[in-house]
């Protein structure tokens, strides 16, 4: 039907409504004829005048059909008709801006930020909180977790890639990789808290893996095995460790903790993962049979370790039995709580000159013993190695316990040798 033919209809006593194309109309009333938008949403019908037809040609009301329909794409009834009016300038019902005001309210409960603060009461690692501020809140808050999808995730790290903490654009990425592994496993937990809590199935971050992560950020060049193989270099450390003055020791402020000194001594001493020793506690020490059971919850492996105690460990524990209530973590901070493998490895890059760090120490001990043609199980035992099979470990009853013990006397023997006789002037200190 055309415009001509859309002029010479008649009103008849009854109001006409003409369809001139898809979702529009002519209605025919008694004063005038108009142009409707004419939809149906969830099964409800919206009729809305768009304009006299002597205002507006027909190719203009087809093109106004063709933006509303746009506009109002998966949208729910009550906000398509929101839209709508909004568009042609009619007024919005009391009732209409209370269903719209309660959908919104309902919408603005699956937003990320405020699940996230709910999870956040979860949660008790302060640098995991410390990442979800500076990092999954800013840059994901306004996404509603119903909806977030694997690409989104992926556009989250490409966006984490270039950004510092502070949110400016990044100048380096450096172990950036290690952030992203760790963002994954908070963003990973966070989806299956609330499939639990609120029954929201969706989690957009499992099907990520590790090689995508790399994909995005790359390898990291890691320090972490830098190490000593050197006999004397690794015997002038130890000794340069030995030596450090202690903050309880002295009245100066400028001075280590003694607990940090004991534990890059203990590190040295028993080529222990930092994430292990870090979390050693007094309760896990038998002093009869000079051992402490390490259980396998704070164990990379995850099984149970038994470590055998040499008699310059012993010493170091012994001596931290002054300034400890021998409970709790046997190594902690001014706070009470774990060292990190940051402030021990701060340390030790400057007594080594950035030749090592405490996952170096694992490598010094393996290199070293190995060269000496010491006893290869002890060793890799030592180190938590898992060096058998299923069949093989099936048959195997034992963990070399007493081997170790002698081993690690060999190994203390040997990188104290020149620390028997303190020497007065290498004494090395700095801040905690």
């Amino acid at each position: 039907m055309n415009i001509r033919e859309i002029k010479k209809l008649k009103f008849t006593g009854k109001v006409k409504k003409i369809k001139v194309a898809e979702n529009l109309y002519v209605y025919v009333q008694k004063e005038s004829k108009v142009y409707k938008f004419v939809i149906k949403k969830e099964g409800k019908k919206i009729e809305a005048t768009i304009d006299n037809i002597e205002n507006i040609t027909l190719t203009q009301a087809k093109q106004k059909v063709l933006s509303l329909k746009s506009k109002i794409a998966n949208k729910s009834f009550s906000e398509a008709r929101e839209i709508i009016r909004r568009e042609l300038a009619k007024k919005q019902s009391k009732k209409d801006k209370e269903i719209i005001i309660e959908k919104t309210k309902e919408n603005e409960k699956y937003l990320l930020k405020n699940l996230m603060q709910d999870f956040m009461q979860t949660r008790t690692n302060s640098k995991e909180i410390n990442r979800i501020n500076t990092y999954i809140l800013p840059l994901l808050k306004e996404k509603d977790v119903r909806y977030l999808k694997t690409k989104d995730i992926f556009a989250f790290f490409e966006q984490v890639k270039n950004t510092n903490a502070n949110n400016k654009k990044a100048t380096r990425t450096k172990n950036k990789l290690e952030t992203a592994k760790k963002l994954r496993q908070t963003l990973n937990v966070f989806f299956k808290y609330i499939a639990k809590k609120y029954e929201i199935t969706n989690n957009p971050v499992s099907l990520i893996e590790l090689k995508d992560l790399e994909h995005i950020f790359g390898k990291n060049q890691t320090e972490n095995n830098r190490a000593i193989t050197n006999l004397e270099e690794l015997q002038e450390l130890y000794k340069k460790i030995d030596n450090l003055k202690v903050k309880e020791e002295t009245n100066y402020s400028k001075h280590i903790s003694i607990y940090t000194k004991s534990l890059m001594q203990f590190l040295m001493l028993n080529a222990l993962r930092i994430g292990t020793a870090r979390k050693l506690k007094w309760e896990m020490i038998d002093w009869n049979k000079k051992v402490i059971n390490i259980p396998a919850d704070i164990t990379k492996t995850k099984i149970n370790f038994r470590l055998p105690l040499s008699t310059e460990s012993l010493k170091i524990l012994e001596k931290l039995k002054k300034y400890s209530n021998q409970k709790g973590l046997i190594f902690k901070n001014k706070e009470g709580k774990e060292i990190t493998e940051a402030t021990i490895n701060k340390h030790l890059k400057k007594l080594s000159n950035h030749k090592t760090t405490s996952h170096g120490f694992r490598s010094s001990f393996s290199t070293i013993l190995k060269e000496r043609g010491e006893n290869y199980l002890a060793i890799e035992t030592q180190l938590m190695h898992v060096i058998e099979n299923k069949v093989t470990k099936a048959y195997t009853r034992t963990d070399y316990l007493e081997q170790r013990r002698e081993l690690l006397e060999k190994w203390a023997d040997l990188i104290t040798a020149k620390t028997k006789e303190k020497d007065s002037k290498n004494i090395v200190s700095f801040d905690y």
